[in-house]
This record gives C-alpha cells, sequence and structure tokens, in this order.
C-alpha cells in the first residue's frame, strides 16, 4: 500500500521560466483539480492543500530536474499520479518522475546545479575568471538588501564547476540550513551577469536532495 505522500520531479522550461513561483503554486493547484487528485488540506481558518516545493525556482530561470512533494487524503500510486498530471499540463511543464517517499519531514535540497551557455568570445576571459575563482580560499560578496546589505563569502558555496567544450558553464552550489550563494552571485563574480541581460537563459538543471 503505497503512502499519502508522493515525490514528483518535474521541468519548467521555455516561456513558463517567466512564471512566478506563486503563480506555479497556484497553477499547480488547478491543475490538481482538474486530474482529480484527492489533495489533503491544512488545518485552520484558511486551508490549504498540502503541497510542498523543495527550492523555490527565480524568475527567469529554467528548471530541469525541480522537487515537489504532495500529500493525499488516500492513498494513490505515484506513477497514476504522474500519469494525470501529464496530461493536464501546459506547455513546457513536464512530468518526469515520481516515488512514495515514505512518512517523515519534506525533502532538504543538500545542493543544486546549474548551467549557462557562454558566447565563444567570452568563453576564453569566463575561463580564465572561473580558475581564479577556484584558486581562491575565499571571495568576498555584498548583498544589497531594501534595509541593508549583507556581507558573505561566496567561495565555500561552489562545490564544483567547469567550462565545457561546447561552452556551457556548468556549476553546483551547496545549499545549507541559512542559504546559499544565489547562482547570479556567482555568474557577477566571474564577469558574465551581462549575459543574463542579453538573453541567455540560466537552467538549474538538478536539485540534489540532502540524505
Amino acid at each position: 500500500m503505497p503512502s499519502p505522500k508522493v515525490r514528483l520531479r518535474f521541468a519548467k522550461r521555455g516561456d513558463l521560466r517567466l512564471v512566478s513561483h506563486h503563480d506555479l503554486m497556484r497553477c499547480l493547484e488547478r491543475m490538481a483539480r482538474r486530474a482529480e487528485l484527492p489533495l489533503a488540506q491544512s488545518q485552520g481558518f484558511n486551508p490549504r492543500p498540502k503541497i510542498a516545493f523543495t527550492l523555490a525556482l527565480a524568475l527567469g530561470i529554467e528548471g530541469h530536474h525541480e522537487v515537489v512533494e504532495m500529500e493525499l487524503a488516500e492513498p494513490m500510486e505515484p506513477p497514476e499520479v504522474l500519469r494525470r498530471l501529464a496530461a493536464v499540463s501546459p506547455a513546457g511543464l513536464d512530468w518526469l518522475d515520481a516515488e512514495d517517499p515514505g512518512p517523515g519531514r519534506p525533502a532538504q535540497a543538500g545542493s543544486v546545479c546549474y548551467s549557462l551557455p557562454i558566447p565563444a568570445d567570452r568563453r576564453d576571459g569566463a575561463r580564465s575568471a572561473l580558475a581564479d575563482f577556484q584558486a581562491r580560499e575565499g571571495w568576498p560578496y555584498t548583498r544589497h538588501r531594501p534595509d541593508r546589505t549583507v556581507e558573505i563569502d561566496l567561495r565555500p558555496f561552489l562545490l564544483e564547476a567547469n567550462l565545457e567544450p561546447d561552452g556551457t558553464l556548468r556549476f553546483r552550489l551547496k545549499m545549507s540550513p541559512s542559504g546559499s550563494a544565489r547562482p547570479e552571485e556567482l555568474i557577477e563574480a566571474l564577469g558574465l551577469r551581462d549575459l543574463l541581460g542579453r538573453g541567455a537563459v540560466l537552467a538549474r538543471t538538478d536539485v540534489e536532495l540532502a540524505p
């Protein structure tokens, strides 16, 4: 007998990368109703479906292997949940896998992987900047917020990175309970932030779950 929880992997590509996390949550609730999934509801004055995304995806970033967990009011086989959602999903939202996570707390991200295409005329500079970043013991960065500035060190969060022969920059960032470096911050440290404003699409290629 499956448990009432199901963990799903999905991709959010194309124009859907311009849909906010909040709007994606509302979209998923509507899709679940159309798919006739018996979602469990939270308690309290304003009950909500029990849907938990492991990690929000910032506006403009594609997600290729995202994670969301749903709690059902009655058990259902994960492949059936996957099939029903796939039948009612808009273009650009692809359901990839479903599993029974068993009882326990929602999944937490241990690390996240990203990719960014680098134009041919910027690759030598990007390769040099990446080598410099990786050789440093620390990389101070000032994060500006509306009410204050926060000083962080980007270097400990970068677990691995490389510029592939086809010009794709791939990197993996560590997640911690207190937060992480943002992918845009690393891209800025490498002198590549302007590419995001020129149409280059940043993609989160995987969300690796903590043990």
